[in-house]
């Protein structure tokens, strides 16, 4: 077995038993928990972009917010039940991503990134505008939570353990997908598109590919986010959370899958502890931001290449 399975293997096991190690499970398995997996898997539909193909996309609560808005609307407002409502949504927010990623990828660095966020941003205003359909700034609250085979997931166990295998099985797609000769050729666009193309591959429909697939992967958080909150507002997409997506991201290791589960855990267990000293938690949040960001600027999961880098550096420089 290699260090890396036994590390996951590891992780795997403490995160099963998380709800019976911690103390004050009703708080810190909702807040800490279930809280880090929802928005860990919405960081994992950024961080594969970035990985795979170096675009990083501010898209990705557009997305997550057409499939929440969609299981808001359906459920509380027709009283359409989650069986139908659920897939429906994922669906909306995945073809969402075929449409956005036909325009979005004709265009590179700042371009794509700053298209993707006018994106973001323009949901955020019909959200607020389309009082009929999204009830505006107050937006729609009371969503029910689903109940399958008899179990209510509004209960705070079985939402953790639900998260926790929709993360563990969205995670090991994404490095199933890796190994495959699909994923390679992505990384083969990611390095040098020029030679790739020479080389007889079509580069769009790759790209294309993968950006809907990491919209599937926004679009299946956007459903997550809708039942642990209950309600979904345009403060649910506002540039402030897309911001804090993006945190979340780069803090993890923008260049690693479990990145996005790392900073998503950090920042969750960080603003619970600061909420209670000081109600600046924001700008405290921000602050973090930096003091990683100056420590390890490949974030948290880069740290130990950069010891290794280091370390190198210091044996190459003694020869």
């Amino acid at each position: 077995m290699t260090k890396v399975r036994s590390t996951y293997l590891l992780l795997l096991a403490m995160a099963i038993a998380f709800p019976y190690l911690v103390p004050d499970p009703d708080f810190w398995v909702s807040s800490g928990g279930s809280r880090a997996l929802w928005l860990g898997v919405t960081a994992l539909s950024m961080s594969f972009l970035n990985r795979n193909l170096g675009l990083m996309s501010l898209g990705q609560l557009f997305f997550s917010g057409i499939s929440g808005y969609i299981v808001a609307i359906s459920s509380v407002t027709y009283g359409v039940k989650f069986g139908t409502s659920v897939p429906l949504a994922i669906l909306a927010g995945t073809l969402s991503g075929v449409v956005i990623g036909f325009i979005a990828l004709k265009t590179k660095g700042v371009y794509f990134l700053m298209l993707t966020l006018a994106v973001t941003l323009g949901l955020y205003s019909f959200a607020n505008s389309a009082q009929e359909i999204t009830r505006g700034h107050t937006g729609i609250n009371s969503i029910p939570s689903p109940v399958i085979f008899g179990i209510d997931f509004a209960y705070t166990k079985p939402m953790y353990y639900l998260f926790l295998l929709i993360a563990i099985t969205i995670f090991t797609f994404c490095k199933f997908l890796e190994s495959t000769s699909f994923g390679i050729a992505l990384k083969g666009v990611r390095d040098n598109e020029d030679r790739m193309t020479a080389m007889g591959y079509r580069i769009l429909p790759l790209k294309m590919i993968a950006f809907v697939f990491s919209a599937l992967i926004a679009s299946i958080a956007g459903v997550m986010g809708a039942f642990y909150v209950t309600n979904i507002s345009p403060d649910s997409v506002g540039l402030i959370r897309s911001i804090d997506l993006l945190v979340i991201v780069v803090v993890g290791g923008a260049t690693y899958l479990g990145g996005a589960f790392v900073g998503a855990a950090l920042i969750v267990v960080f603003e619970a502890i600061v909420q209670d000293f000081t109600q600046y938690y924001v700008a405290a949040t921000g602050a973090l931001f930096i003091i990683v960001l100056m420590l390890a600027p490949q974030g948290l999961m880069g740290i130990s290449a950069q010891f290794r880098r280091a370390r190198a550096k210091k044996l190459g420089a003694a020869k």
